[in-house]
């Protein structure tokens, strides 16, 4: 196994802590965090509206690192995920999350998450959607790790809102 393969697990399963530390630390504090309202109008619809149904995307097992590997849109931009059903969060690289719009020297990076490399920081962002295959979802929480994290990692902000995901001898497949 190689030792960036190593770093990379240790680093989702720090992600994956950090995520949780994020929440505990969100359910607990006394400021809210801003939120974007809706006229009350397209609340009221948004709550009743049934999300679209039946998409199905095979992800197919890398045959050299046996991981899952897919390519999606975030926003505005291209981004190669990890698929990390351990990773409580979706988290981007900082590269990435420029890609996708995300104005990251503004960002607040005070999540407080453990790495391969020591102690990071991570901010927390409301992605508008994002997209693999025919398979979009909307207002997905993130993490932008600043440092520190090489690859972007789908993870349950994103894979939970599906219907289904069921790993294969030879894929992925979510299901909307």
């Amino acid at each position: 196994m190689s030792s960036n393969l190593i770093r990379d697990v240790v680093l989702i399963g720090a992600v994956a802590l950090g995520a949780f530390g994020y929440l505990q630390y969100k359910t607990t504090s006394a400021v809210e965090p801003e939120t974007r309202e809706a006229p009350p109008a397209q609340t009221e619809q948004a709550e009743v509206k049934p999300k679209k149904s039946g998409s199905v995307l095979s992800i197919p097992k890398n045959p050299r690192d046996g991981q899952f590997w897919a390519d999606g849109r975030v926003n505005s931009g291209h981004v190669r995920f990890l698929v990390d059903t351990g990773a409580s969060s979706v988290a981007l690289t900082y590269m990435d999350a420029q890609k996708a719009g995300i104005k990251v020297r503004d960002l607040n990076y005070n999540v407080p998450i453990n790495t391969a490399g020591g102690r990071n920081y991570a901010a927390y962002v409301r992605l508008d959607h994002v997209t693999l295959g025919a398979i979009t979802i909307r207002d997905v929480d993130a993490m932008v790790v600043k440092d520190g994290l090489h690859v972007s990692l789908l993870g349950m902000t994103y894979l939970g809102q599906l219907q289904k995901v069921e790993a294969t001898p030879n894929a992925l497949l979510l299901r909307l």
